[in-house]
């Protein structure tokens, strides 16, 4: 294996654990230990753009963070994520069906479009979870899982395999995850009480488009 695949691999293992960070930052509340390593550790970001302004943002909203900070990011997600006490206008709900639907309903098009994809690839969304599969997170984390299967497909030297991955990703990033959380980021800014999700959004938004960038340039390769 020549160190050009290699660091292929690497590259794609890094993509894969990226996309599950921002899964799991928009799954559910955050936890003490998830608190604890933002404080600690500085996103990881390139010099300059949408993604280190996000990162950047995000080490200050910790900087100086509260005693009560769980309590307070808890309740913003609530009120932003999942529209606690919001009972009339647009939501911030992270589901690609309300931002992309005429209907700016709950299991729309765009809901049955990623249902149709992930079936296509083996991948399922637990029934159990009780949350469609358009939700932001399954979306990052689908990607995340097609980031393993390229770096698998390289290790196995399918190169075709590796490739058709790469185009599905690219397609799947500029149709259904930048057609859409752009306004999501809009509606966490108008929604936010505090400043660790307007800037985590910006991060992630960053991370997306930057990546989307890279699969067009390895393509063009």
């Amino acid at each position: 294996m020549t160190d050009q695949i290699e660091e292929q691999i690497a590259e794609n293992l890094a993509r894969a654990e990226m996309y599950r960070l921002l899964a799991s930052v928009f799954y559910r509340e955050l936890d003490e230990t998830q608190i604890a390593t933002l404080k600690a550790q500085p996103l990881a970001a390139p010099e300059e753009g949408r993604m280190k302004d996000g990162a950047d943002a995000v080490y200050r909203a910790f900087r100086m963070a509260p005693p009560d900070t769980l309590t307070r990011l808890r309740v913003d997600y609530a009120r932003i994520f999942l529209a606690a006490g919001i009972y009339e206008g647009d939501t911030a709900v992270p589901f690609e069906s309300v931002f992309t639907g005429e209907e700016g309903i709950l299991m729309d098009d765009a809901r049955d479009e990623v249902l149709a994809i992930y079936r296509n690839e083996d991948v399922t969304v637990q029934a159990d979870l009780n949350t469609p599969e358009d939700h932001i997170s399954f979306e990052l984390e689908f990607m995340a899982i097609l980031c393993d299967r390229i770096a698998s497909a390289l290790q196995e030297g399918n190169d075709a395999e590796a490739a058709r991955l790469l185009e599905l990703q690219r397609d799947f990033a500029q149709n259904h995850l930048l057609n859409w959380v752009p306004q999501l980021a809009e509606r966490v800014d108008n929604y936010a009480k505090e400043a660790f999700y307007p800037a985590f959004m910006d991060y992630a938004l960053g991370f997306i488009e930057n990546d989307e960038a890279w699969l067009e340039e390895s393509l063009a390769q």
